[in-house]
């Protein structure tokens, strides 16, 4: 369809020119040889620098930015001086050789800087369009990832909020509440505010596509207390951040997903502990790992809450989750951006 499209232009194309010269304005619907010959050169020429054109563009979209002004003029700047030596090689073909195979006056085929001058316009007309179709279509390409992760992220709140408010994770808590009110009134007291600031953490921010680190920290405070409650000294987590808390932005909840996946995936127990580690690496990324006890009856883990998590990491910081997984630990990155 394309090829019919770009034929169409080409045919118009020779038909403008017949009609705006002055020495065949009134020879228009004449035709002979040589202008067979023209106006099949003419579409030839057409199709091979439209053709030309777009294939370069393609492949050099995939290293040159289009995204931005600077992109699209060093693009276009390329692709002009690609075709500048086809243009004149076009246009001498045209001015010397044609008019010798078709038998006609050296006047019908004009002179070779009209001939340049035309082919050069119509090569800057076909890099505008292609240019412009490209970045067209990468917008709308952008556009509909950016709507699908929006979707995505949106699924991955609910998820995540959903994880939270379970029924299992509330009968859990309230029963070690329980335990606590009949034994030790201060804890529960405290346990009760814990489970509170948690709950209103994750209600205040479910929307939010980034929180601090020193609001995450603060909601990992709270969930790590009623992980110890419920576990005892069964999990262990070591907090080795030095960052400015206040500066680095982070998803909502994200740490706690970790910590959360950690806790779901491997056994533990009063004797054998599970240490999961919180650290980072400069401020380019936070880790979270632990070594692994696989735990004998896991069912086979379909890894939705990281997948989810990634692709918030994706909308709110442009990369992914780094996932270092053998036979001894498992590790995660969580890439850091700032405010």
């Amino acid at each position: 369809m394309k090829y019919w499209y770009r034929l169409t232009i080409g045919v118009f194309v020779f038909l403008f020119f017949k009609l705006t010269r002055d020495d065949f304005r009134g020879e228009l619907f004449h035709w002979d040889l040589g202008t067979s010959i023209s106006l099949v050169y003419t579409v030839i020429v057409i199709l091979a620098l439209w053709e030309i054109v777009a294939r370069y563009i393609r492949a050099t979209s995939n290293k040159t930015g289009i995204n931005s002004n600077k992109g699209l003029y060093i693009l276009s700047t390329k692709a002009t001086l690609l075709m500048l030596p086809l243009v004149f090689l076009f246009a001498y073909i045209y001015d010397n050789i044609l008019q010798y195979i078709s038998c006609c006056p050296e006047h019908y085929y004009g002179s070779f800087l009209i001939n340049t001058a035309q082919g050069f316009v119509i090569s800057l007309l076909i890099i505008a369009y292609e240019i412009i179709n490209l970045y067209v279509r990468n917008a709308i390409k952008n556009a509909r990832e950016k709507e699908q992760i929006q979707k995505e992220l949106a699924a991955a709140k609910l998820e995540s909020l959903k994880n939270q408010v379970n029924p299992h994770f509330l009968f859990n808590s309230f029963s070690v509440l329980t335990s606590l009110v009949e034994e030790d009134s201060k804890t529960a007291v405290k346990f009760i505010s814990k489970l509170s600031d948690m709950y209103r953490y994750i209600l205040e921010n479910d929307e939010k596509t980034v929180v601090t680190l020193e609001e995450e920290l603060a909601f990992i405070d709270s969930y790590t207390f009623l992980l110890s409650m419920r576990h005892r000294s069964a999990i262990v987590v070591h907090k080795h951040l030095v960052l400015p808390a206040k500066e680095i932005l982070i998803p909502p909840m994200s740490i706690q997903v970790l910590i959360e996946n950690a806790v779901k995936h491997n056994s533990f127990s009063i004797d054998e502990p599970l240490h999961i580690i919180v650290k980072n690496d400069g401020q380019k990324a936070i880790i979270v790992e632990n070594e692994k006890r696989k735990k004998e009856h896991l069912t086979s883990s379909t890894q939705i809450g990281l997948k989810n998590l990634s692709k918030r990491l994706i909308l709110s910081a442009g990369k992914a989750l780094e996932i270092l997984d053998n036979e001894q630990t498992f590790q995660v990155r969580l890439p850091l951006s700032r405010a």
